[in-house]
């Protein structure tokens, strides 16, 4: 006779009480390092593009609202100091702009909700006016998840096995050199 009691393995510790109700973007095609204002003579990237895919949970909902972009320019690449305006003034991140889930479409592979973010190196300029542009200028261009239940999840809020892993890839905050010039 076999008796039934609750299992004390780690691996059911997981399956109990870690939180999977979430989601993350995964990045199935990363930007560019290295981007400029013009093509140049060696027909430089002019546009920052990466190919994104949201899964929620265990990959059986897609209930999450929006992806939100955020830009900001740093003067260095640890993305310590900001990029200023003519009046010495830190510039802080703007809100780029907002892509609704309703404008995701189910990538070919796995029908998860993908979306092609291309953004020109002139619309990032545009949107800074004011900046004092260093050459190189590093542009940081951060995610955030909203979930149906208002939860927003972003680069704090993830551990380097998400982050860099093989298998979630998502990062959630992108680094790119911009040469302005």
């Amino acid at each position: 006779m076999v008796s039934c009691e609750d299992s004390t393995l780690p691996i059911d510790t997981l399956y109990n009480e870690v939180d999977t109700s979430q989601g993350i973007i995964r990045t199935l095609v990363f930007p560019a390092n290295l981007v400029a204002l013009t093509p140049g003579p060696s027909n430089r990237k002019t546009s920052i593009d990466m190919l994104l895919e949201v899964q929620e949970g265990d990959g059986s909902s897609n209930s999450f609202i929006e992806v939100r972009v955020f830009t900001a320019l740093y003067q260095d690449q640890d993305l310590l100091l900001p990029t200023e305006d003519s009046q010495g003034n830190p510039i802080p991140e703007v809100l780029n702009r907002t892509l609704p889930a309703s404008e995701w479409t189910p990538s070919e592979f796995n029908m998860l909700p993908s979306y092609l973010l291309e953004m020109s190196t002139q619309s990032i300029v545009d949107l800074f006016p004011d900046a004092q542009l260093t050459t190189p200028t590093f542009v940081a261009t951060r995610l955030e998840l909203v979930m149906g239940d208002g939860t927003v999840i972003t680069n704090t809020g993830v551990g380097g096995s998400v982050a860099t892993g093989a298998y979630h890839n998502a990062p959630f905050l992108y680094k790119t050199i911009f040469l302005p010039n």
